[in-house]
């Protein structure tokens, strides 16, 4: 395989894939989550599903880093690193799941979960007891479960935080160092499957600063006004992925 820059055939791509990575970086910055959901179908069309993931993920190392300081000051801890060691460990167990059951089926069970939950959420439903550390464990267990096998582990992990009932700046702080997780574990196991190159890693870098700076606007609306809109927006987002999703297993 040649490792020709077959990507930008048109003025009006390149337009469109910056619009659409600029979208993603205020969501990301804002949200902490779901910025893939729009970057991967475009930079799909563009080069192979496969090298569309790998270009996401090396876009993601700068806003990742950019946005950890605030994960760090702002989430629980002593609560996530459970979650996240078990997650660690779940994702590759995930992945050998792939060969066994269509991720497809499995994407569409998870959607369906997910929009009952958020349901509940919409509600006013929320976690009346504190959620302990086993819980904490099977969640983040499911959740990277979830991610290795169907590639979501995002919306079910972020659904259970958001039942905690936490305050805005909290929630969002899980959110992210759970996401920074998914983040270095997934740049390991391409590494590990040796799925980045020079090539792909070049195309994310150099992507990478427009998504970083529209990260940093998202996250600049967040602390100025966004914060009591936080979680109606993120059960909006929930909603439309697991929607998106589910409509498109049938196809």
């Amino acid at each position: 395989m040649t490792e020709t820059f077959h990507f930008l055939p048109t003025i009006d791509l390149l337009i469109l894939t910056i619009f659409i990575i600029a979208l993603a970086g205020i969501l990301r910055g804002f949200m902490g989550f779901g910025p893939a959901l729009i970057t991967i179908p475009v930079l799909a069309y563009i080069f192979s599903p496969k090298e569309a993931l790998v270009i996401h993920i090396i876009m993601e190392i700068p806003s990742t880093i950019f946005l950890l300081p605030f994960a760090l000051r702002h989430s629980n801890l002593k609560e996530m690193i459970p979650m996240f060691s078990s997650m660690t460990i779940a994702i590759p167990l995930g992945m050998l799941m792939i060969v066994l059951i269509d991720p497809q089926y499995m994407r569409m069970v998870i959607s369906i979960l997910v929009l009952i939950l958020v349901g509940f959420l919409w509600t006013g439903w929320k976690v009346k007891s504190k959620i302990g550390l086993r819980t904490m464990i099977l969640s983040g267990a499911c959740g990277g479960f979830i991610q290795g096998s169907a590639g979501m582990g995002g919306p079910p992990i972020v659904s259970i935080l958001l039942a905690r009932g936490d305050p805005p700046d909290n929630s969002r702080g899980n959110v992210m160092f759970l996401m920074a997780g998914i983040v270095v574990i997934t740049i390991l196991t391409q590494l590990g499957y040796g799925l980045i190159n020079l090539k792909l890693f070049t195309i994310g870098m150099v992507v990478s600063p427009v998504y970083m700076i529209t990260t940093f606007l998202g996250s600049r609306y967040y602390s100025n006004s966004g914060k009591n809109k936080f979680k109606k927006f993120a059960l909006t987002l929930l909603a439309i992925i697991a929607s998106a999703t589910l409509i498109a297993s049938f196809y």
